[in-house]
């Protein structure tokens, strides 16, 4: 009876849920322009300036990193905090479930190596590429395609070919759910803290034309944008690889810890 009534309220609650998710969403879409409209700020003067000024504001000569991590700082901002919030929603529904000393116990066991001599013989050479391509498409994000989401992914799957490799001994470590969570949250602050450096200077918040490198910058206010954009690609970068590494440390965690225990 209990358990009936249990299943009643928690429909309820979802029911109410949906109704007033709809609500809200219907009187917020009846206040924004209709997509497509030619008449709409986006489409009438701030497209036009992004793709006019964009080099010239933010010295990026992409236009989508100029508009993600430059003109649309607050927003990604809140995007990066978004991903740090998923970590956290993992680590809370999904919690450690072993050990300190039975993790320990995890790594060391003996399993059959993934996929052959040939497959891991090629991971050894594929991982330390993908680091190295991740790292360039992180340095290289504002010039061309790429950015800290991406590089971000980058690192996280050469982390995971190495996780999944047992031939590999986990070369690069095994980052646990906790520190890879505590890692994307300095990676989020690290974002936060790149707004806030140019309030100390008399700036906005994201302002980066006035960060306090410009004595170590020979081009002044527009090499300052550069810097903002990097640091904050550096941030993105860390939170997402951190973000993808939690939650796959708690499905290897689930997954090899049955084996283990089936072995003992």
């Amino acid at each position: 009876m209990k358990y009936k009534k249990g299943r009643k309220r928690a429909a309820f609650g979802l029911m109410l849920t949906i109704v007033l998710t709809a609500m809200a969403g219907l009187k917020v879409g009846s206040f924004l322009p209709i997509v497509g409209d030619h008449n709409s700020p986006a489409n009438s003067y701030v497209a036009n300036y992004y793709i006019i000024h964009a080099l010239e504001d933010t010295n990026s000569p992409n236009i989508v990193t100029a508009v993600l991590a430059d003109y649309r700082g607050f927003d990604t901002l809140f995007e990066t905090c978004v991903l740090f919030l998923a970590g956290l929603v993992v680590m809370t529904i999904l919690p450690p479930q072993i050990s300190p000393e039975q993790r320990k116990r995890l790594v060391k066991v003996d399993n059959h190596s993934f996929g052959g001599t040939v497959l891991d013989s090629s991971f050894r050479l594929v991982v330390p590429v993908i680091m190295i391509y991740g790292i360039y498409v992180l340095f290289h994000g504002e010039v061309s395609l790429g950015g800290g989401f991406q590089a971000g992914a980058l690192l996280a799957c050469a982390y995971l070919l190495d996780r999944i490799i047992p031939s590999f001994d986990n070369r690069l470590g095994v980052l646990w759910e906790e520190k890879a969570v505590v890692l994307a949250g300095i990676g989020t602050f690290f974002y936060a803290f790149t707004g806030m450096l140019p309030m100390f200077c008399g700036g906005k918040f994201l302002e980066f034309g006035k960060l306090p490198f410009g004595i170590f910058l020979r081009e002044g206010t527009v090499q300052l944008h550069s810097a903002g954009i990097l640091m904050v690609e550096l941030g993105v970068t860390l939170c997402v690889m951190a973000i993808i590494i939690s939650i796959l440390e708690v499905v290897l965690e689930r997954t090899d810890f049955e084996e283990w225990r089936k072995s003992e």
